[in-house]
Formats: C-alpha cells, structure tokens, sequence
C-alpha cells in the first residue's frame, strides 16, 4: 500500500465531511491506495489536493486550482483507506 496526505478542496469538503462522518471539513486526509500513485506532470513543490468525491472514485489534481498538473481519477477499488489527515498537516508543518 501507498500513502498520501492530500488536501481537502472547498468542493470536496462536503463530501469528505459525510464520508469521515466528521463535523466539519478536515483541511487534509490521508489517502492509502493499493497500487502507487503518479506525480508525473505535478511541477516541483506542488501540492495535491482532493477536487471531487464522486460514486466510483475520487477526483485529485494540484492545489491552488493551477491547473498545471493534470486531473487523476482514482477508482474506489484502489482505495484502501481514507481518514482525516489534519493532525498530520499540522505536524509536518511544525516539523519544517
């Protein structure tokens, strides 16, 4: 398994929200697939971030709506798992 700390997009908040039963919108989740993901075409220092929640999958592409990497579908039968990712964020933040 792969593991990946994505950021949550305004349009997916509500979606995330009602996947992680949360309260409120979680600013990153962790993602685990079953197969490796590819940054491939994600300019240096760019962050990925959860676009959409959809039936069969989820939506990622680069945060800040640059549009300069290109938009992935990951099929829910490559997710392992997905959980809230904040706590993370925060602790890698602190670690820079």
């Amino acid at each position: 398994m792969q593991e990946y700390l994505l950021r949550v997009s305004k349009s997916a908040e509500g979606d995330i929200v009602k996947y992680l039963a949360l309260g409120t919108a979680p600013s990153h989740v962790r993602l685990s697939t079953l197969a490796p993901l590819s940054n491939w075409g994600y300019p240096p220092g760019s962050e990925a971030q959860i676009l959409r929640v959809l039936d069969h999958g989820i939506i990622m592409g680069q945060a800040g709506q640059k549009d300069e990497a290109p938009h992935d579908f990951v099929p829910w039968q490559n997710i392992a798992y997905l959980s809230d990712g904040s706590g993370l964020a925060k602790e890698m933040a602190t670690k820079k």
